[in-house]
């Protein structure tokens, strides 16, 4: 009996875990989705200086939230996502609009996928 009373408490912790992981990473990358958008919409107004404002406090947020990120993920999508980051802000200081909508495509493409990992499927559990 008490090895039944073990395995359950061990599977809901599992399963509390998981839970707030999903939740912390889906709450932290639409928050970084919501800041790309503002900086596209910046650069598309051609106020370079606001989007690169907004890609610098993005940029530091992430930096920030990397650190948590290492031990939930592997390191290759947050450094993928980090040197991305520090592209977009040398494209909105150098005025690259083409460059900047480009990298910023691919970091919300990043983010997604990287939300989409964590929500329970059979193709994520197996």
């Amino acid at each position: 009996m008490k090895r039944a009373i073990a395995a359950l408490i061990i599977a809901v912790s599992a399963l509390a875990i998981g839970a707030g992981e999903l939740f912390y990473i889906s709450a932290k990358t639409d928050s970084y989705i919501e800041m790309l958008d503002k900086a596209d919409e910046q650069v598309e107004m051609n106020e370079m200086a606001e989007a690169h404002e907004t890609v610098k406090r993005l940029d530091n947020r992430y930096l920030n939230d990397a650190k948590i990120y290492d031990m939930l993920m592997f390191h290759s999508e947050v450094n993928e996502i980090s040197s991305s980051l520090a592209a977009l802000k040398r494209y909105a200081r150098t005025g690259d609009v083409s460059e900047f909508l480009a990298t910023s495509a691919k970091i919300k493409r990043a983010l997604f996928f990287m939300k989409r990992a964590r929500i329970p499927r059979i193709e994520n559990i197996l």
